[in-house]
Parts: C-alpha cells; structure tokens; sequence
C-alpha cells in the first residue's frame, strides 16, 4: 500500500467533532488529500444536511484507489485515497480561498471588475458579474477556457462586497453547488498569483470547448443578469 503522508480530507453531509471516528463502509474508509474531491464528496452525498469537510488522520494505512483494478472514477474529483481502518476527526474547515481564473496579467492588489468581455455565450458581450470559485478545479477550468491566447493564469482573490452561488452551474448537473462557484457585482482583489498548478488533460479541454460550441450554437445565453 501506498502511504499518504500530506493532509487528508473527508466531505460528508454529517456533523462530526474533534475525535470523533469515522468507520470503514464496505470495507473502506474513503478520503483525499485534495479539498476539491471533499468538497464535491460532501455536496454530493446523500442527506439534507448541511454539507461539510473535514480534516482527518488515518489510524491505518491507506491507499489510492485510483490504481486499484476495483476502483471506478467518476467524472468530477472524488475521494480516492482509502484505508481498512477508522478514519479519526482533526477540525472541521472552516476558512476558505477563493481563486479566479483568466489569461490577464494582474499584480496583488488589482481589482477584477465586471464590464470586461465575457468568456463564454454565443454573442460578444459585458459581463455583469466577476466569477470566482472556492475550488481549484473550477479555477482551473476559467484559465484553460477563457478567451485569449495568454497562458492562463490562476489568482487568489478576495470579494470586496456581497457573493451569490453562480446560478449557470448550481443545480444544473448536480444538486447544491459542488464547485462552490460565485459570483459578485462589485470587484474582486487580487492577493496573489497561485504558481505550480496543474491544468486538465487535452482530451478533456477539447470536449468541454466542444460542448460550449455547441451551446453557442444553439444561442444558449449564460445567466449573467
């Protein structure tokens, strides 16, 4: 078995304190070192619960699944990493960063502000709002599939007004918002630029620049009221 040595997370609609022991289910205990995957397994799972991530510690050895001949993927980041031991509660997250991604080159302490051409939509337009997200992923896909032929570019940023859920994505493939993506009027400040991050494979950019063709296509206009 592979040792996971970097912090581990787990995403559940469940409230959980401090020690408190989380089970192997089937016989596995599921978690991931990537806050991503937890933040999609909590919204993601069963319950009318309010949806949580958790830092934990494994009491056993544990494992990628992912290699794992048993192992499915499915199509959005998961808890992968798993143990045949308990999974033991360290904190509750609670404190969150923000990303924006884009192919402009910005400085800390610039402002993003609406009224700049929007990435996607059949016709050119302003865009009303500034989109950022909690998660890497959803950051991600921003900087790969925004307009321009700069590299893209991921940056931490901070709301300076009030946020709401972007309501393009909440709700419309999974239910709640799992890619905790936002939306503000007012302008977003820019605290730093996030270095090292990895980009999608090509076949997946492909197709996803394929389905927002075709949503082009078929004049599908982004919630940008």
């Amino acid at each position: 078995m592979g040792e996971q040595t970097s912090r581990l997370y787990y995403g559940a609609r469940v409230e959980l304190n401090r020690g408190d022991e989380i089970p192997p289910h089937d016989g596995f205990a599921y978690c991931t070192p990537s806050l991503d995957a937890a933040v999609w397994a909590a919204e993601l799972s069963e319950g009318d619960e309010e949806p949580r991530v958790y830092e934990v510690a494994a009491t056993g050895s544990t494992e990628n699944a992912e290699g794992q001949p048993d192992y499915t993927p499915p199509p959005h980041p998961a808890m992968s990493w798993r143990s045949r031991k308990s999974l033991i509660v360290i904190n509750e997250v609670t404190e969150w960063t923000y990303y924006h991604g884009t192919r402009a080159e910005l400085r800390p302490g610039d402002l993003i502000e609406a009224g700049h051409a929007a990435n996607f939509g059949p016709t050119p337009r302003s865009a009303n709002f500034v989109y950022f997200a909690r998660t890497l992923d959803a950051a991600t896909w921003g900087a790969e599939l925004a307009v321009g032929e700069a590299p893209g570019r991921i940056y931490i940023v901070e709301p300076t007004g009030e946020i709401e859920d972007d309501p393009n994505l909440t709700n419309v493939r999974f239910k709640g918002n799992p890619t905790k993506s936002f939306r503000s009027r007012a302008p977003l400040r820019v605290r730093g630029e996030l270095e090292g991050w990895t980009g999608h494979p090509p076949e997946a950019i492909r197709a996803m620049k394929e389905a927002l063709a075709r949503l082009d296509q078929e004049g599908v206009e982004p919630d940008d009221g």
